[in-house]
């Protein structure tokens, strides 16, 4: 566990079951802000940002990803979603390490009040999913989400989904995903 911060959460679950949009609803319930990161769109180089030089000092200088939080553009609070982080290729997990683990990349350090969590499929889903590596996985608590026709009838009334829809999964729960 990360001494700095709460540790990152790993949501495994098939397809369609609602790991993205329950994030985002915890999100919009706290109203945190929330930045979806997809890592398979990344190179292992865009997680730390540019090198710029410095030639007062004769160094570079990293300036971070625009897209990572910051609190004067996206608020004290907020969930870093790196969803389908296992669908992106062993390189680009890789780079995603010490983000998970110690809430920084290279010179970026997350803000204190953001939470990173990672959702991705399971391999027996058949979905486009890479093995994740060990000391990737072992820097999380990992939780299943499993769909429940139970759970979601009862999200559904709250959320005025028709009735025939409600009906029809009811008959045939095996479709809720």
């Amino acid at each position: 566990a990360n001494p700095e911060g709460p540790p990152t959460v790993m949501l495994w679950g098939p397809p369609g079951c609602g790991k993205s949009a329950i994030v985002k609803q915890v999100a919009q319930e706290r109203k945190w802000g929330m930045i979806d990161i997809r890592l398979l769109l990344l190179n292992p180089v865009d997680l730390r940002g540019i090198p710029v030089p410095d030639r007062e000092n004769n160094v570079a200088q990293w300036f971070p990803a625009g897209f990572l939080p910051r609190v004067e553009k996206h608020g004290e609070e907020g969930i870093l979603f790196l969803d389908e982080i296992n669908a992106a290729p062993p390189s680009v997990q890789a780079a995603a390490y010490q983000l998970t683990l110690d809430r920084k990349c290279g010179e970026y350090e997350l803000p204190p009040g953001w939470r990173v969590i990672a959702a991705g499929n399971r391999t027996s889903d058949r979905g486009v999913v890479s093995k994740m590596p060990s000391p990737l996985a072992n820097r999380m608590v990992h939780f299943e989400v499993e769909p429940s026709i139970e759970d979601w009838r009862g999200w559904a009334y709250t959320h005025h989904v028709h009735p025939q829809v409600i009906s029809f999964l009811s008959y045939k729960a095996d479709k809720l995903w």
